[in-house]
């Protein structure tokens, strides 16, 4: 069970991480 909410912690970790890089491309390209 503590696998399963370190996978969704990690998850939502690098969902985070490429939004945001994805957030500052965007700006950059502005």
């Amino acid at each position: 069970m503590g696998i399963v909410f370190f996978a969704l912690y990690l998850g939502a970790f690098f969902g985070l991480a490429v939004g945001l890089l994805f957030g500052l491309r965007a700006i950059k390209l502005i």
